[in-house]
Formats: C-alpha cells, structure tokens, sequence
C-alpha cells in the first residue's frame, strides 16, 4: 500500500505545470493554522517571513490577532475567529496579506461580525479570493483545525476545495503520527518538494530505486 501511495503521489508532484511558485509573505498580525488541508506545524514558520507555494489553487485558514484598544484605553489582545480563504496563483509571483483597520473593540466586534480581508499580488493587484468563517468542534483535547478543515472542504462551501479533503483521506493513516510538514525545511523549498522528500523517506530501497528508474526515464520537458 506504501509504494501506490509514494508512486502515486510522486507522478502527481512532477506534473510540469507544478514547476512555478508563488512567494505567501507572512504577516504579524496572521496566525496561520492550515495550509491546503495540512496543519502547519511551528517549525515550518519559525523565524520564516514568507512561504513558497507552487502556482495553482490554495487554501489558507488562519486568525487575525494583534493587540487593540479597549474602551478604558487598555490593551488586549483580540484573536478573531478562524477563517478559511481560498484563492489560485496562477500568473501570480506574490501574495501579501492587507487587513483592515482592527484597533478598537468597535473595529474587532465589526470584523468578527463580517470578517473581510484582501489579497495583493506583488503589483498590489487585488487577488480574487473566496471566504468563510471555519466551523470547528472543541474536544477536550482542543480544537483540530486540520480535521474541521477537511469536513469543511467536503461541504462544498463558499471557500471549500474539494480537491484538497481528497488527498487528505489518502495519507492520513500513514501521517497519524508525524506529520510531512513537522520538520524544519528550508524557506525556498516549496510544498512540493517538502512533500516528494518525505515520501521518498517514506518508501523502501526497492520502491526507491524504482522511482529513481522512472526519473531517469522520464526527465522533465
């Protein structure tokens, strides 16, 4: 079952079109939670101010949280709810966060009544998007951002992509315990490439030197 998985997943990483990449620059203000149907774990963005993406459809669910003042002039930190974005970067080099004004206990009861937020390219275009507020379940053992957000994209809601509950129902037993994007990666290292090494990892020498065989068989046009 491992090797379909590997074999299966690596044919689809070395698609050509999945070549280019898009630059996400990260934000103070954002707290990211999943990227794409994964959980993004702290190692991932520890020290990092941007992210690289392959260009296609993505997803991102995350919280606003920055400090505001209150009406007797005091700080607090104010977390909105999370919520889900869904967007494609094709013919896009870049993707910049521009929040609104959230400074006041007015401002943040605004926001969590109709959350909005834009995306720019690296001209300051605007990048269409798609956005909901993220349903989640609290457990005793918390919320799990990455398990709402599959449930999320097999309801075909505003911001879902189904596409991304799908692969996820294939890996998840082989990731129950570690994830793919648990381990420190370089920061120009993209999705792709984080994923086709941890699946290479994954396999045994004979499946190993299988898909080497293939690579060398059929080098990239």
């Amino acid at each position: 079952m491992r090797t379909v998985f590997f074999i299966a997943i690596c044919w689809t990483l070395l698609l050509p079109h999945q070549s280019w990449a898009t630059t996400l620059r990260l934000s103070t203000d954002i707290d990211l939670l999943v990227l794409d149907g994964k959980k993004v774990s702290s190692s991932l963005l520890r020290g990092a101010d941007s992210l690289e993406l392959d260009n296609g459809p993505h997803q991102l669910v995350f919280r606003v949280e920055k400090n505001i003042r209150t009406t007797t002039r005091e700080l607090r930190l104010y977390i909105s709810p999370p919520l889900v974005v869904s967007f494609d970067t094709k013919d896009v080099s870049q993707v910049n966060f521009n929040l609104p004004r959230i400074e006041s206990d007015k401002e943040s009861d605004e926001f969590d009544h109709a959350p909005h937020i834009q995306l720019l390219d690296g001209n300051a275009a605007l990048i269409p998007l798609k956005m909901d507020i993220l349903p989640v379940k609290t457990t005793p053992q918390g919320i799990d951002y990455e398990l709402d957000t599959q449930f999320y994209n097999k309801s075909g809601k505003t911001a879902a992509i189904k596409g991304f509950a799908t692969m996820m129902a294939d890996d998840s037993e082989l990731l129950s315990k570690a994830s793919e994007l648990d381990a420190p990666v370089r920061q120009s290292e993209t999705l792709t490439e984080q994923r086709l090494k941890y699946w290479f990892s994954q396999a045994d020498k004979p499946t190993r030197d299988r898909f080497l065989q293939w690579v060398k068989e059929h080098p990239s046009q």
